[in-house]
């Protein structure tokens, strides 16, 4: 567990997540009310909700360390979010950099083959189109989550993570628990469930209309909440029959108990929306791999919550 001595650290990086937070409120604000409206949803429209969830995990689970004494947190938890939230940087960057290029190849294609050659009486509309989506490309490189911005984001949270490796732990005993313990199946199990997470994902467009994009914003928020646990799992599956400590035991398998309840619900949630779309006869296989991933998730769920029932330490 980490010490209490690493308060200062600790409040820097709940200090840093607030404000990488309320940059992503003030974006969501800007999309709404200030950028150009453009027909549909991009995936970084869709992205930086899930950016603005993960940020506010981190904020309050800092900031709840700090005010409770009695509240338990690990350095590998600890680093686990910092890692999450610099992937979550680095997939709204690239999210953001091929969606300003397919816009601007669209802007290109629009005018070589609709203003240059195509019918003169509809120049002035395409004009407006090409204007309103060339502003939306300026307004995001001025916004408050441009590149420039963004790498500075990554670049303290990477700063943060290399701090924690300095960080001071109280001293606990180390343990020898029954090998039945560390399930050697947690961690297929959990692949397949990544997997599946993946697959649900619409990753063959980059425009959706409403109801595609709450699927988007599902699929993804599914795929955001298992994939973390990937780690805890292997760290498991590798341990096997190896010493560990209490808090190592039960914050690892509660990381994967979390993530696997989590992405239960929120999959059952993707079933729904997918099942919607089946009724509107525009379905896709999607269907199929959010009932899989519901299916392991609930397995996965009840063999963690088992073990942690029989965890006597």
């Amino acid at each position: 567990m980490l010490s209490r001595s690493n308060r200062p650290m600790v409040s820097k990086i709940a200090m840093l997540a607030g404000a990488v937070l309320l940059l992503d409120v003030f974006t969501i604000i800007s999309n709404l009310f200030v950028s150009p409206i453009l027909d549909g949803y991009g995936l970084p429209d869709i992205l930086i909700y899930i950016k603005t969830a993960v940020f506010l995990i981190i904020f309050v689970i800092a900031v709840v360390w700090l005010k409770y004494d009695h509240i338990k947190l690990t350095k590998s938890t600890l680093k686990l979010l910092m890692y999450v939230g610099i992937a979550m940087i680095a997939s709204y960057f690239l999210s953001l950099y091929l969606y300003k290029y397919i816009l601007i190849i669209d802007v290109a294609s629009i005018i070589k083959n609709k203003v240059l050659t195509g019918n003169p009486a509809l120049i002035l509309d395409f004009s407006g189109q090409n204007y309103r989506t060339l502003t939306y490309v300026t307004t995001i490189f001025g916004g408050f989550n441009s590149e420039i911005i963004l790498f500075f984001q990554a670049l303290f949270f990477q700063a943060s993570v290399f701090a924690i490796d300095k960080m001071i732990i109280d001293d606990e005993p180390v343990h020898v628990y029954d090998p039945f313990l560390f399930d050697s199946w947690v961690f297929p199990l959990y692949s397949g469930l990544v997997l599946a997470s993946f697959l649900s994902i619409n990753i063959f467009e980059w425009r959706y209309d409403l109801i595609r994009s709450a699927e988007m914003l599902v699929a993804i928020a599914g795929f955001a909440v298992v994939l973390p646990g990937l780690i805890p799992a292997f760290r498991i599956y590798n341990m096997r029959n190896n010493e560990c400590t209490r808090s190592f035991f039960i914050s690892t398998y509660r990381i994967l108990l979390i993530s696997s309840i989590a992405g239960f619900f929120i999959f059952i949630g993707l079933f729904v929306v997918n099942l919607y779309l089946s009724s509107l006869s525009i379905g896709s296989y999607r269907l199929i791999s959010s009932v899989v991933a519901i299916f392991l998730a609930g397995i996965i769920t009840y063999r963690i919550r088992r073990i942690l029932s029989l965890e006597n330490k």
